[in-house]
């Protein structure tokens, strides 16, 4: 059976170039500081990005977990969107291991803040709730479709944060796919962040890991935090060799997947049952609605599995679909005939 894997970009199997890189690289003990491949991955991230310094993490969720560790004491608030990955996919670590509030703002349906709405969410003094010292943007924004926040956008949350002596940390897992979109260097969208994760194993294909980055006074103080959470690793260049390909070789491919995610949004406009919002699909990420009267979502989910197209179910009548590297024109085409299919037969 031919498998088309819409999931997510994670599915993504490491390059050629990737392994041999894994065979090659020089190693040494990352807790004591001593992977020289891992120590020149760190400085290409950080310098990529316009910050001082970067660490090397298992994850994402890691990451965003240690950044709000570094800015955000218990029983501090932070703010973000209410459909933000740190409050909707991480089993709840922000607050069962942080103790940090969060205080949710509805997002528009692009992803967007209301920048009025946000700055009145902010508490300092009131000491009924918790006081706000932190504010966490997602670009791009996964659960409104992969949508892009531009730098002109972030230095305004910037002067908000600044404003009330808040700071801001950017969920960049995919600031890559933002990156290409906009046509602007990563270190545009990343300038007016206090710090930044970005993934190296979603559209970056790389096997394990993440990048946090920041003043070296913030890296600092995240490595120590990554040592409470089990994640400071030992012969870890292994895994940063996949990394610098990453940056290397498979940022500027990522429009090949926008490319795709289009052209999969516009087929699936076709179908019936399928309701998109078109102005939402700006980089490899398609969420959709479906519901016929004798089909749900759900159900249309578990049947197009059985067929070898695997889509992610989300809620209700929504759902999700990712391009990545190991999908081409053909697997798309391919995933719309078993859609069209599928509908049909209910």
């Amino acid at each position: 059976m031919r498998i088309v894997d819409l999931r997510s970009d994670t599915v993504t199997t490491p390059t050629l170039k990737m392994r041999q890189a894994m065979k090659d690289a020089e190693v040494g003990d990352d807790g004591f500081g001593e992977d020289p491949t891992t120590n020149r991955f760190e400085r290409m991230a950080a310098e990529r990005l316009g910050k001082e310094d970067a660490l090397f993490v298992p994850s994402g969720t890691m990451g965003n977990l240690i950044a709000i560790m570094v800015h955000a004491k218990p029983g501090d608030g932070l703010i973000c969107d209410t459909k933000a990955h740190i409050n909707t996919m991480v089993a709840g670590n922000t607050s069962a291991l942080t103790g940090t509030t969060i205080c949710p703002l509805d997002a528009d349906e692009t992803g967007h803040l209301n920048l009025e709405e946000l700055e009145s969410l902010i508490n300092l003094d009131d000491i009924r709730f918790p006081r706000t010292s932190l504010i966490v943007l997602e670009n791009t924004n996964n659960l409104a479709g992969g949508t892009v926040v531009t730098p002109v956008e972030t230095a305004e949350i910037y002067k908000i944060a600044r404003k009330y002596g808040l700071r801001l940390h950017l969920d960049g897992a995919r600031i890559f796919n933002s990156a290409i979109f906009q046509g602007v260097d990563v270190a545009e969208l990343t300038r007016d962040c206090d710090s930044v994760m970005f993934c190296l194993s979603k559209g970056l294909a790389s096997p394990v890991g993440s990048i946090i980055a920041g003043t070296k006074e913030f890296i600092k103080e995240a490595r120590r935090r990554r040592k409470m959470l089990g994640g400071s690793m030992r012969q870890t260049g292994i895994l940063a060799a996949c990394g610098m390909v990453s940056l290397e070789e498979m940022t500027d491919r990522l429009a090949e997947d926008h490319d795709n995610a289009r052209y999969l949004a516009n087929g699936l406009q076709e179908i019936e049952g399928f309701d998109i919002k078109l102005k939402t699909v700006q980089t490899n990420i398609v969420c959709f609605r479906y519901e016929l009267p004798n089909l749900s979502c759900r159900e249309f989910v578990e049947n197009v599995g059985k067929k070898g197209v695997y889509v992610v179910y989300l809620e209700k009548n929504h759902g999700r679909m990712v391009t990545h590297k190991d999908l081409n024109r053909s697997d798309v085409d391919y995933a719309l005939e078993v859609f069209k299919k599928t509908a049909s037969e209910c």
